[in-house]
């Protein structure tokens, strides 16, 4: 592509087309916008009345989510089906599996959603959902642990008509000096949290002139970007999800988003409108699909003028639900589809990746940007420090990684700083997706892609990554490294006379825990240990019941919050300080331990760290040279991406307020 074509490319990109701004807001059902919307989402039910991106199961977030649109579109949940239950009828369905998983978010999102299906959250399914969540709250107000589970839990409660004066003021109390909020007490301020702590505190009564809200608006008003848009934060593209926050939150502080003009001539809804795709659903970035439903359900509650929670208005008529598209839109998320092909020059490699694509890469590279911590981590064990170019916001080990140009999220990868950093390779992963990594072939740029899923694939990747980069003797050096480590911490635990059963929580509102197929349970084989839920495949939810009954003899739990400091044992914390866990046996033998979200959960070299460190604390008597306890304060925090971050990175898919 010459240089002409990549300008007016990056000019497209960067600004998004001012055809699709709305000559006036807020949209209505009747709109092509709002109609294309709803088709695309009826598309998305499924016979039991749920909501599914396209060729998954059904979703009890997703769906939630879609009831909303649904409601804030001015359509019934009950006249909703496509050849079989309503999507009122799967309310029904989800009551006990919520009271299972037992989180604040979770148990919130279901209130505000019955409130808005005109259901009764205080007398469902023969649960009260109420009294549940008012449960939830601590001693100072907030609800669970953070900013975001409090916000989530004000809007239900407030939904449900009860008093959340106590909340209200804890949210208050939590605003940072630049008048944002973050996702947990002293959390840097962004975009997506302090719009739903602004909606939590309206909803919570208080007066959209107060100076709490007033300064949270102008904080959202520095954070708008000149292509009218806005992001979660850091380096991180523009999105439909923090699009939709905003603007919600605009419209329940009083504001007009139409009056929000950047230089650009561009508004957040005009920006929002230019993700949505010729099908009617909306995409996250703009060049990012990803799940198309989810996006969608969103879009329509901010495009309506609909701030959370959605109450119906009384009296309405509901919208008829639009007949569903003949074929919902495919999306690629999980490897990248197109084959390289390339006419080797003199002195080139050609590799092939963990998709099995064979990728050329003509001469050394000189200029290598990483799409992910692990990459990051490997390109510095084989020395290659000085030629990075690019890393993602998480990327903050080794320490000198902090000071590189970043070029976006995990997942929310900014093209456009990509391709200013000009590499001659970008070493991408799984996480980043396969329209990211196609679209930047597509650009002209080499690419290789990473998908560890067991210490032996970071072993090989660490090869593959030396032969991309001509340090082939460098990455034999760490590889043989690794193994000489692995191999002592199997020989060391060979004295042990017990195989305990080890648990790894991820996180705890709602409890996440590492299963079958994850390097956590390998780890655990390696340890000379049992993982306790081995049943549970990859990363997922447990239930509070579950896991007590469960009743693992170890507990391994992350470290870090999410930015460092005095809150990085939030885990370690609530295992400790939960009611119901006090009858654990690693809760009374005090065998729970922290570690490092960042080694533990990274595919890197360093997850062999994590397997000494770990065998250690399962098997003290097998390292008589290292069997002193480790006491919790002088566990090294994660000082960047912490526990939500490591979440991401895994495919958990908690992403805090777009769940």
């Amino acid at each position: 592509m010459n240089t002409k074509n990549l300008l007016f490319f990056l000019i497209l990109l960067t600004i998004p087309c001012l055809a699709a701004s709305a000559a006036a807001y807020p949209l209505t059902a009747g709109n092509d916008e709002v109609d294309s919307a709803l088709t695309y989402l009826a598309s998305c039910q499924q016979a039991d009345g749920g909501f599914a991106e396209d060729g998954e199961e059904t979703s009890p977030a997703l769906s939630t989510w879609v009831i909303l649109a649904i409601v804030a579109a001015g359509g019934d949940p009950d006249q909703w089906s496509r050849g079989g239950a309503s999507a009122g009828e799967y309310l029904h369905t989800v009551a006990d599996e919520t009271v299972a998983i037992d989180g604040t978010s979770e148990t919130s999102k279901l209130i505000i959603t019955l409130v808005a299906a005109g259901e009764d959250p205080r007398n469902f399914e023969e649960h009260d959902f109420v009294a549940l969540l008012q449960k939830k709250q601590r001693e100072d107000g907030r609800y669970g642990e953070h900013i975001y589970t409090t916000n989530w839990a004000v809007m239900a409660l407030s939904a449900a008509g009860e008093d959340t004066s106590k909340g209200v003021a804890w949210l208050i109390s939590q605003q940072n000096e630049d008048g944002g909020f973050g996702w947990t007490v002293g959390a840097e301020s962004d975009c997506d949290d302090t719009s739903s702590t602004v909606e939590a505190l309206i909803a919570g009564g208080t007066p959209q002139d107060s100076p709490v809200i007033r300064d949270a608006v102008a904080f959202l008003k520095t954070m708008q970007q000149a292509d009218g848009g806005f992001n979660y934060g850091g380096s991180s593209a523009t999105n439909s999800a923090s699009d939709s926050w905003v603007i919600q939150a605009l419209v329940a502080a009083g504001e007009d988003p139409l009056t929000w003009t950047t230089a650009t001539g561009n508004t957040p809804v005009s920006h929002l409108l230019a993700f949505q795709a010729d099908e009617g659903y909306f995409r996250w970035t703009s060049v990012l699909t990803d799940t198309p439903c989810k996006m969608t359900a969103t879009a329509v509650p901010a495009l309506t003028g609909k701030p959370f929670p959605v109450i119906p208005v009384k009296g309405a008529v509901p919208v008829a639900p639009p007949a569903p598209a003949e074929t919902p839109v495919t999306t690629a998320t999980v490897a990248p589809s197109a084959d390289v092909t390339a006419v080797p020059d003199t002195g080139g490699r050609t590799v092939t990746d963990d998709f099995g694509r064979e990728v050329y890469i003509p001469a050394e590279p000189q200029r290598i940007v990483s799409l992910g911590p692990a990459n990051t981590e490997i390109l510095y064990a084989l020395g290659l420090g000085d030629k990075i170019v690019g890393v993602t916001d998480y990327c903050n080990y080794p320490e000198e990684a902090l000071a590189v140009e970043k070029v976006g999220g995990y997942s929310s990868v900014n093209i456009e700083k990509v391709l200013q950093a000009k590499p001659d390779l970008v070493v991408a992963a799984y996480g980043n997706t396969a329209e990211v990594i196609d679209h930047l072939e597509n650009m002209g740029i080499t690419v290789i892609a990473l998908n560890p899923t067991s210490i032996g694939d970071v072993k090989n990747n660490v090869r593959l990554v030396g032969e991309a980069t001509w340090t082939d003797a460098e990455a034999t050096a760490v590889v043989n490294d690794m193994q000489s480590r692995i191999d002592a911490v199997k020989e060391a635990v060979a004295c042990a006379n017990t195989t305990p059963s080890v648990v790894h929580m991820v996180w705890n509102d709602p409890i996440w825990v590492s299963g079958s197929g994850s390097f956590q349970d390998e780890m655990f084989a390696m340890a000379g240990a049992a993982n306790a839920f081995s049943s549970v495949k990859g990363w997922e939810i447990v239930g509070m019941e579950e896991f007590i009954v469960t009743d693992p003899d170890i507990i391994i739990a992350n470290s870090g919050s999410g930015m460092g400091g005095g809150n990085y044992d939030i885990l370690y914390r609530y295992i400790m300080e939960e009611s119901r866990f006090q009858g654990l046996s690693a809760v009374k033998e005090n065998r729970v331990y922290l570690v490092d979200s960042d080694i533990i959960d990274r595919g890197g070299p360093r997850i062999v760290e994590a397997l000494e460190i770990v065998a250690r604390d399962i098997h003290p008597e097998c390292f008589p040279e290292g069997n002193a306890a480790r006491p919790v304060a002088t566990q090294t925090p994660a000082p960047f991406i912490g526990v939500l971050g490591a979440l991401a990175i895994l495919g958990c898919c908690i992403r805090r307020q777009s769940e």
